[in-house]
Parts: C-alpha cells; sequence; structure tokens
C-alpha cells in the first residue's frame, strides 16, 4: 500500500479468494479497498505472484544508487573500491524474478532505508565473493544473496523495525524468523537455485551454532558469506571511523564463526580506510583498561551464576537457559583471552583500542544472547525472570562503568 503512493502496482491476474470469488480484477491498481478485502478474506494464490510493479526497481537504478552509496559513503568505498567497476557491471546480468522485483520495489516505497540496505549488501556481498577467490557464478549469486537476503523484513510489523522503540518479546519473535520467512518466499514463488533461497534462510546464522532462528552448525558457503556481510553491515551503520577495524575484530573473536576470508576481507577494508587518513581518535587509555576489568569480572561472575542455576534452579527452563548459556559465555571469554585482550595493564600497549572495540562487540553479543535464550518463550513466571535476571545483573553492571 505504502509503495503503491509513489509507483503504480496492479494485478497481474485476477485475484480471487480461497472460495473462486474474484476480489479485484486484472489490471486493477492496488488501492486501499483492496486492502480491505485482503484482510477479510483468504486468497487462492499468493498476493506476491498475483501483482507487478509498473515503473518498479530495474538493474539501471540499482546500479544508480549502487554507484551514489560507494560515492558517498567512505566506509563502504573502502571495502568495494578494488572491484566496484566490475560489481557495477554485474549488475544487469542478476536475474530479478517479477515477485523479487515487486518486494524490492515495496521496500523502496515504504523503507528507502532498507532498500539502500539491500544494496549495499549487494555490493559487500559480491566484493567478499571475489577477494575470497569465487568464480563469476558465486559473485553473482552472492550479489543476489546481499540483495534478497532481508526479503523477510516485509511480512514483520513494521512497528517492530523501528529504532525509536524499545524491542520486546513480541518483536524480537517476529524478527527473529524472518531469515525463514525469505527462505520459504523465495523457495515458493521464485526460480531462483535452492543454494540461494537455503543461504538467505541463514544470513543470521553462525558457524558454532550461535545464530538464529535455527541455531545452525553447519552453514552453506553462501550462508556463511551472507552471514558475514550480516555482521558487516550491523558494524558499519554506526558510521564509525574505526568500524572496519571493528567489523575485523567481530569476525575473529569466537573461533569457528566465520570463515578466514570473511576476517581477511574486513582487515584489508580497514588498512585501505586508514590509508586514506580516516583514523579514529584514540579512547583514553586508563579509561578503557578500568572499564575492561570490570566487564571482565562480571562476564566471570556471570558464568558462575549460570553454574549455579544449571545445577540448582527448581525450573527446568531456567536451568536450561543456564546449561545453553555457559558454555557461550566461557567461550567469550577464552576468545578475549586468547586475542590478549586482558593482558596485564603494563602489556597492553596498542591493544588498547582493540580493547575499546572488544567491549562494544561483547556488549552487543550478550544483548543478543539475552534475547535469543530468554525472549522467545513468553511464558515465564516471576520468579524464573527473577533467576535470570541474577544471571545478568553482572555482566550488566560491567557495561554500565564506562557509561558512568
Amino acid at each position: 500500500m505504502k509503495a503503491s503512493e509513489t509507483c503504480q502496482i496492479v494485478a497481474q491476474e485476477d485475484i480471487l479468494d480461497e472460495h473462486g470469488v474474484k476480489l479485484w480484477a486484472k489490471g486493477q491498481p492496488v488501492s486501499r479497498a483492496l486492502q480491505q478485502r485482503l484482510i477479510e478474506r483468504k486468497l487462492s494464490q499468493p498476493l506476491e505472484s498475483c501483482l507487478r510493479a509498473e515503473e518498479g526497481v530495474t538493474h539501471g537504478e540499482i546500479v544508480e544508487v549502487a554507484r551514489r552509496l560507494i560515492d558517498a559513503q567512505p566506509l563502504l568505498h573502502s571495502a568495494v573500491s578494488p572491484w566496484a567497476s566490475d560489481l557495477l557491471n554485474d549488475v544487469p546480468r542478476l536475474p530479478m524474478h517479477p515477485v523479487a522485483q515487486l518486494l524490492l520495489t515495496a521496500a523502496r516505497g515504504s523503507n528507502p532505508q532498507a532498500y539502500e540496505h539491500s544494496i549495499q549488501s549487494m555490493l559487500l556481498a559480491g566484493a567478499l565473493a571475489v577477494h575470497a577467490g569465487g568464480d563469476r557464478y558465486q559473485q553473482r549469486l552472492s550479489m543476489l544473496g546481499g540483495l534478497l537476503h532481508d526479503i523477510g523484513e516485509l511480512y514483520i510489523q513494521p512497528d517492530h523495525l523501528r529504532d525509536d522503540l524499545s524491542m520486546g518479546p513480541e518483536a524480537w519473535r517476529s524478527i527473529c524468523v524472518h531469515p525463514r520467512v525469505g527462505e520459504m518466499l523465495l523457495q515458493r514463488q521464485t526460480d531462483y537455485p535452492k543454494e540461494l533461497c537455503r543461504a538467505v534462510g541463514e544470513h543470521h546464522e553462525r558457524g558454532n551454532g550461535l545464530g538464529y532462528p535455527a541455531r545452525v552448525r553447519y552453514l552453506s558457503w553462501l550462508g556463511a558469506r551472507l552471514s558475514a556481510v550480516e555482521t558487516f553491515m550491523g558494524v558499519l551503520t554506526t558510521q564509525q571511523p574505526d568500524a572496519w577495524e571493528h567489523a575485523a575484530l567481530a569476525v575473529r573473536l569466537v573461533p569457528g564463526e566465520f570463515d578466514g576470508s570473511a576476517a581477511s576481507f574486513a582487515s584489508q577494508a580497514a588498512r585501505r580506510h586508514q590509508s586514506h587518513g580516516r583514523i579514529a581518535p584514540c579512547p583514553d587509555g586508563e579509561t578503557v583498561w578500568e572499564a575492561a576489568q570490570e566487564l571482565k569480572n562480571g562476564l566471570r561472575a556471570s558464568l558462575r551464576e549460570s553454574w549455579v542455576l544449571a545445577a540448582s534452579s527448581t525450573s527446568p527452563k531456567v536451568s536450561g537457559t543456564a546449561r545453553l548459556v555457559t558454555p557461550i559465555l566461557e567461550q567469550l571469554l577464552r576468545s578475549c583471552d586468547s586475542l590478549g585482550l586482558w593482558a596485564p595493564r603494563h602489556l597492553a600497549g596498542n591493544h588498547l583500542h582493540e580493547l575499546h572495540l572488544a567491549r562494544q562487540e561483547l556488549a552487543f553479543r550478550v544483548q543478543a544472547l539475552r534475547r535469543i535464550t530468554c525472549w522467545i518463550d513468553e511464558s515465564w513466571q516471576p520468579e524464573e525472570t527473577e533467576e535470570l535476571d541474577r544471571l545478568w545483573q553482572s555482566v550488566d553492571a560491567g557495561f554500565e562503568v564506562e557509561a558512568a
């Protein structure tokens, strides 16, 4: 409905309900009247296959937007500049199924920021494929995956995606399944390869089973690439000069989450970014060190509490959550130790900036861990919530130190 305000969307065939009653005639533009009828009836065919966007998204427009984003965004430019011309030349060769074109047009009309996000992801996915040594087929399939990876977000209640509203359990459950929605949509409504559909469903998964929605451990090659791109985009949205340094740390923090090509890609993007004089100011060393120590102590205290709850809680849900959280906290602590992030103060040296970035990354990971482990189930009892609060309060205190 929102997209139809700027682009005519028409029925490419009669829209019928499940009993064969015509609800909308072929060739008739979408309007609010159609919306009301769709709310009241179940359709005989999926709506996506019944509509066509006239003057919708085209390959030429995607190239234009992509070129503008590369020129306007230094972080994106630093990542894709070695291959930008080749990537832009390949855009017209990406197969654009009518359903995909319709939904991209809807995204452009209803959420231009999400539309640009998909094009940035397309460029990063293509650049990562070339960097990793993929052939032309892998490059184009990667670009298409980047362009369509968030197509499932169009089926999320829009308020759940607003940054100015707090995210409750209902919003998180809705967001958590959008990769699977996108996968099912592409499987059922398009003729794209199965490996592309699967990868769209994997773009929030991680190679060590800590992603969502299925917590799978073995990702397809394209799913692993899209997972890395999603992580890059999550960091780049901060627009901080050291975003690529943060991204490089994020993809190597926990062994097994991402493959080596993602880490080397981010590291090289960071070096290109710095070579243009885009260097973040150095944070105050003492503040960073003290905050890191508080965070380390908080993580260890939360780990001890997870051991206690796993062994002693009378609630199967709480003990099960604690058993899930325990190895993840152990892994985060081991990873930071192995990177030398918590070496003695006099040995930290140039690692203080990396320590600052690590703290930001850990804050994000703990927040994601809380959501994944606690918010999928909505039927927590007050006493269960109280027990879980004890699990997180120590690490929360660690994150509050620097903010204070």
